[in-house]
């Protein structure tokens, strides 16, 4: 009878295991102070326009500039829709040179301060550039 009850055990364990990890969605979690979204990965590519739109901690990609410096870590974007603040902390830029003339796409969060919008940037690429033929 043991020998059944412990079987039988063992098997609810491994199936409820089994169902725990087919669950994951691929979120990437930081175990070092970092914080954790579930609905962590843009669906697609947002205008500046539809970003002012959008509700607070939504994640978004953006293509086009960063316009100018504001702060030391506050930045304007700009993509031909509109312009909204962006805060780039230092370790996002990953030793990327970028001048106001680059394509860059953003990935970040949507965060409401007040009545400002503001994207908090948590990586930033640039875009290939097109080869020029001759």
């Amino acid at each position: 009878m043991n020998k059944i009850f412990y079987g039988l055990t063992l098997a609810l364990a491994l199936c409820l295991g089994g169902a725990a990890m087919a669950k994951h969605d691929g979120t990437k979690h930081n175990m070092s102070g970092g914080t954790y979204s579930q609905n962590s990965a843009p669906t697609s590519a947002s205008s500046v326009q539809a970003v002012l739109m959008m509700p607070d901690e939504t994640v978004v990609m953006l293509q086009g500039n960063i316009a100018k410096k504001v702060g030391e870590e506050t930045y304007v974007f700009s993509d031909g829709t509109g312009e909204v603040m962006v805060e780039i902390d230092s370790d996002v830029w990953n030793g990327q040179n970028v001048s106001p003339t680059d394509t860059v796409t953003i990935i970040g969060e949507i965060d409401q301060e007040g009545n400002a919008t503001v994207v908090e940037v948590d990586e930033l690429m640039l875009a290939p550039q097109a080869s020029l033929q001759q």
